[in-house]
């Protein structure tokens, strides 16, 4: 099975809509509505990590399991449920540190809102498929 072929049958359905056009999700090129992104919100009042129903792991560069990977994506998001954002996302939020960046990944919640999400060592960021973004800074990676 390809790469793509993978992410499709990963993501199936989930995004809503009755047939492949009403699926189609833009956290690439997506505008953000006029009152911007997620600034005096904190993380878990926009994605609360008991909503994920689905983490698509695009980018890993660690030297553990995938398992490992997704759980670390988990407990960086429920960790930094408090936190405030800091500031919009990079426009080009998955690969926007391409020399640092950990993990990339897309996130699907429950309700079908479908998330980009990018983390290094000091920051993470989320965006929404509506345009809107933020950042907010890392907890301290898990150690096993």
């Amino acid at each position: 099975m390809s790469a793509r072929a993978a992410l499709l049958a990963a993501m199936g359905g989930l995004a809503g809509g009755g047939g492949p056009q009403g699926a189609d999700v833009d956290l690439a090129k997506a505008v953000p509505p006029a009152d911007g992104g997620w600034s005096g919100r904190r993380v878990g009042e926009v994605l609360d990590v008991a909503s994920i129903e689905r983490i698509v792991l695009l980018k890993a560069l660690t030297s553990t399991t995938a398992a490992h990977d997704l759980a670390n994506i988990r407990r960086i998001l429920g960790a930094a449920a408090a936190r405030p954002f800091e500031g919009p996302a990079p426009k080009a939020l998955l690969g926007a540190w391409p020399e640092e960046s950990v993990w990339d990944a897309v996130i699907v919640a429950g309700d079908g809102r479908i998330f980009g999400f990018s983390a290094d060592a000091r920051r993470a960021c989320l965006r929404a498929a509506d345009g809107r973004s933020g950042c907010f800074g890392t907890p301290a990676p898990a150690v096993d």
